[in-house]
């Protein structure tokens, strides 16, 4: 649910922790953990903060947007990347984390990712994709290897994945 900073100050405790600071505290928690289960629940609760586009400002701030890339460019590990992804499609929309991501990830390293396993990583990736394109990014994202990745991918069972490449193909690379 979208939360307005008055909202979230007349919810948050008098001695409660802020949002920016709970943030910050995840991030700690991430960056020293050795536990790949703790990792991934840490992971899994900052893409669920990047739902809210109150809390963009606040990622951007405390280093959750390069937790993300970090993930997307470093790590093998599926569940990670799953999580990643979901974050960068949420955080995406706002062009100052688009630019940010542009500048520190490049399209590249999400063109790897429509080769996932994993549908909800390629959905995500997708509607990244979507969400990124403008005239920045045009020429790259209708690369024909990446209009052939699409058309691949109308192939496939799954109709979720089916309906975002037919949406990319028609809406993003004008074709049918």
């Amino acid at each position: 649910m979208f939360s307005s900073r008055a909202h979230l100050q007349k919810r948050t405790p008098k001695d409660g922790t802020d949002r920016e600071a709970y943030l910050s505290l995840l991030v700690d928690e991430y960056l020293h953990s050795s536990s790949y289960e703790a990792k991934l629940q840490v992971l899994a609760n900052l893409a669920n903060f990047a739902y809210d586009p109150v809390n963009y400002s606040y990622i951007r701030d405390v280093g959750v947007l390069d937790i993300f890339l970090y993930v997307l460019k470093n790590e093998t590990i599926g569940r990670l990347i799953r999580y990643a992804i979901a974050g960068v499609c949420n955080l995406c929309l706002d062009p100052l984390n688009a630019d940010y991501i542009l500048t520190h990830l490049g399209l590249k390293p999400l063109f790897r990712l429509l080769k996932s396993s994993d549908t909800d990583t390629v959905a995500d990736t997708i509607t990244t994709l979507i969400y990124m394109y403008n005239e920045k990014t045009k020429t790259e994202i209708t690369d024909q290897d990446v209009i052939n990745m699409m058309s691949n991918l109308k192939t496939t069972q799954d109709l979720r994945i089916v309906n975002l490449a037919t949406v990319f193909l028609q809406n993003v690379c004008k074709t049918t």
